[in-house]
């Protein structure tokens, strides 16, 4: 799994954009990446670019790795938005991923886009 983060300044925006097979190291990698960045501070917002991540094969370890994380870095990351953008159709196939074993309680609010501009949008307001 690779992961590219790059901050917008001028509308104050994290992007985290995925590709390659999702695993529970890469993600962890990757948000890693996300909170150790120079420009990081909890409540941040993020677009979670995922149109080219293939996550139909994750396990349910995978899953349980990447809540975890989130679990020990929950102040870290703070209550900010998080959208999430998967390829067209690909939504409830997230849904269903994510629907798996232990729910996270978390300040951050989330949610799934098929289209790019729609989760810019959702994310600004």
């Amino acid at each position: 799994m690779k992961h590219e983060i790059q901050y917008i300044k001028s509308i104050d925006l994290f992007v985290a954009q995925t590709s390659g097979d999702m695993t529970g190291h890469g993600f962890v990698s990757m948000a890693e990446a996300l909170l150790n960045h120079p420009e990081w501070l909890s409540n941040k917002n993020v677009l979670f670019d995922h149109q080219d991540l293939n996550f139909k094969e994750a396990s349910i370890e995978d899953i349980e790795r990447i809540r975890s994380f989130h679990k020990k870095n929950e102040n870290r990351i703070g209550s900010g938005k998080s959208a999430i953008v998967v390829k067209s159709g690909l939504s409830s196939e997230w849904h269903k991923l994510w629907s798996r074993g232990e729910k996270i309680q978390t300040g951050n609010i989330v949610q799934v886009f098929e289209n790019y501009d729609k989760a810019i949008h959702w994310i600004r307001k």
